[in-house]
């Protein structure tokens, strides 16, 4: 190209950068170590961004060259590695630096190829195609190195040979995550981190055995006053399919979205990305319940296994684990301890109680929130409770009602609240500690009461017993964003929405990131993320807040002001020090963590007080 159009080609060029390579490398942090020629070497402080830009760049080239006939397409390749490396002056150098090279050369055009490595952290955390081409020889790299690569279309990637030409090479990526790297650019990590723990990282589920959505079980009975049994049903299976060694389980939330719809197994599937889906219907007459249940193939969709069940409303746990170890002996897999309520506890439990506290599960779960089903699960599981004082659900979702009465002012004081949600809390996994949902009810009060390590604690004890609890991640990452820690907070809450795409309170899960990312000062991403809260519920106030300050951050005080006013128009007597007091409580370590997104605020025009 430059020895047919030299000035065409050099301001192509210039162009490419200008517009797409320079602002995607500062979109996800990195540093454009040094050119050298037609390549570049740029680091990054994560490996997750240093893939993200990779992809972003290769998707914004293809968008580029569609129009462009093929002798004037400029392509490139690169490459990803995770590895030591040594810091002289701004330059670095090590086997780090050359492995990320040779991936740059046995990558195809457009192509992205990324080490073992690199791909261990990732892989539970972006959705990225990659293939696994296996072990290859790169050259002057004296051990063979794993290499995965980027396959938009889904399909096998052939395997190119190392050492080719690399006339087109335009872009190298290193991804620099030593641990001394990491103190001195993001120092405020934390010691964990610098040791080389992973403590403030999602736990690796490694590759899922398992991957399944459980689908709404139809209520067939006539009487949509038993959807809620219907329902609840399908939240115990849920739940208990965690119990499957290496299974990855679609919240019961996301699930939800799919009711009533005529959608095919094979669409759901992809949707979800998941391999099985599990349906049911559900007919209950009195005290006798019948279900039918049949596990899919999504990919396929043939049918594996169906069955039918005639139970007692009594000895539904029964059903549960008998459909739970179905498919784990179907599927050849480890069924693991159970983890949901005891069934010699369900046993005892008065029938009636237990009935009443899933019409308050019903409330909390699967209706919006508002004062009113609030109020309504608080009076299902005061009748449960005068039944059976032991009921160690209904204490659960007692938890949970009284962490929701307290945090929004609903029919009593705060400090009312969470006397009443710790109390119950306590009891009810004193009678049942492994109950992951009244886990994280209690992890929710003591968030209210603002004692963010508790919180964070009990959101770890919830994961350890159902490590599919998708609102646990979430709530992990609001947690320590408290606590100091936004970039951590930002992955928690991506693996919740890898657990629950569709989840309907994604609104307030894009505010979570969007704020971090406002602290981060990563003011065009929270614009992308929070405009994705705004598209999912325009009445969630905190996206508002994120979108005002990081206008404001970024000089655009027309829309800063107008995003203000939105927020405003829903609380019109929002200030700096009250909108710090909901963000960060008055724990020093978060009023200082949200300091900048205050500072955004303040340039938009949110009064002081």
């Amino acid at each position: 190209m430059m020895a047919d159009d030299e000035a065409g080609t050099l301001s192509a060029l210039k162009n490419l950068r200008e517009n797409l390579i320079d602002p995607e490398i500062a979109v996800f942090g990195g540093r454009v170590v040094k050119l050298m020629g037609d390549g570049a070497l740029i680091e990054f402080a994560s490996v997750v961004d240093a893939v993200e830009c990779a992809v972003a760049i290769q998707r914004g080239m293809a968008e580029l060259n569609s129009g462009q006939p093929n002798d004037r397409r400029i392509s490139m390749r690169i490459g990803v590695n995770l590895g030591d490396i040594i810091i002289d002056g701004d330059d670095i150098y090590g086997d780090g630096v050359n492995v990320a090279a040779r991936l740059e050369s046995f990558a195809d055009p457009d192509g992205v190829c990324i080490s073992r490595a690199a791909w261990e952290q990732i892989r539970d955390k972006l959705d990225h195609p990659f293939v696994d081409c296996g072990e290859q020889a790169l050259k002057n790299i004296s051990r063979p190195v794993h290499v995965y690569c980027l396959s938009e279309s889904g399909q096998s990637v052939g395997s190119p040979k190392p050492g080719r030409p690399a006339s087109r090479r335009l872009v190298r990526i290193v991804s620099l995550v030593a641990s001394l790297l990491v103190v001195a650019t993001v120092g405020w990590f934390g010691l964990s981190l610098v040791a080389g723990s992973d403590a403030y990282e999602p736990p690796n589920l490694g590759r899922p055995r398992l991957s399944i959505a459980d689908l709404p079980f139809k209520n067939l009975s006539g009487d949509t006053g038993q959807d809620y049994f219907a329902d609840a049903l399908t939240e115990d299976v849920t739940a208990d399919l965690s119990r499957i060694s290496g299974s990855f389980v679609i919240s019961r939330r996301t699930a939800a979205t799919y009711r009533g719809k005529n959608i095919d197994a094979k669409q759901i599937a992809s949707e979800l990305k998941v391999r099985y889906l599990l349906e049911g219907t559900v007919r209950r007459a009195k005290s006798n319940v019948r279900v039918n249940v049949q596990l899919t193939d999504g990919p396929t969709g043939q049918v594996l296994w169906s069955d039918r069940y005639e139970k007692s409303t009594d000895d539904m746990h029964a059903f549960q684990t008998v459909v739970t170890g179905r498919i784990a002996r179907a599927l050849n897999l480890e069924l693991k301890e159970a983890v949901s309520r005891q069934t010699a506890q369900r046993a005892k439990r008065n029938p009636d109680s237990r009935d009443l506290a899933l019409r308050a599960w019903a409330e909390l779960w699967n209706k919006p929130q508002t004062p009113e089903t609030n109020a309504a699960a608080l009076d299902y599981v005061s009748r449960a409770l005068e039944l059976d004082p032991n009921n160690a659900e209904a204490l659960g979702l007692a938890t949970y009602a009284y962490a929701r009465a307290a945090n929004y002012g609903w029919g009593m004081s705060r400090a009312e609240g969470i006397k009443k949600g710790i109390k119950a809390g306590e009891r009810s996994l004193a009678l049942d500690p492994k109950n992951a949902d009244a886990v994280y009810a209690l992890g929710f009060i003591y968030y209210v009461a603002g004692d963010t390590r508790k919180t964070l604690e009990l959101m770890r004890q919830c994961i350890e017993l159902n490590r599919n609890h998708a609102p646990a991640y979430f709530f992990s990452g609001v947690a320590l964003t408290r606590l100091g820690k936004p970039r951590e907070a930002i992955l928690w809450v991506e693996r919740a929405f890898k657990l629950s795409p569709r989840d309907p309170l994604r609104s307030v899960w894009y505010a979570v990131i969007a704020r971090a990312q406002v602290i981060l000062g990563e003011d065009a991403r929270a614009i992308e993320t929070a405009q994705k809260g705004v598209v999912a519920n325009r009445k969630h106030v905190n996206n508002y807040a994120a979108l005002a300050a990081a206008y404001a951050h970024l000089g655009q005080m027309t829309k800063a002001k107008a995003s203000l006013q939105r927020l405003k128009s829903f609380m019109p007597n929002i200030t700096v020090r009250r909108y710090q007091l909901l963000a960060a409580s008055t724990d020093p370590v978060a009023i200082k963590t949200y300091q900048r997104m205050m500072d955004g605020l303040r340039k938009a025009g949110l009064p002081e007080k």
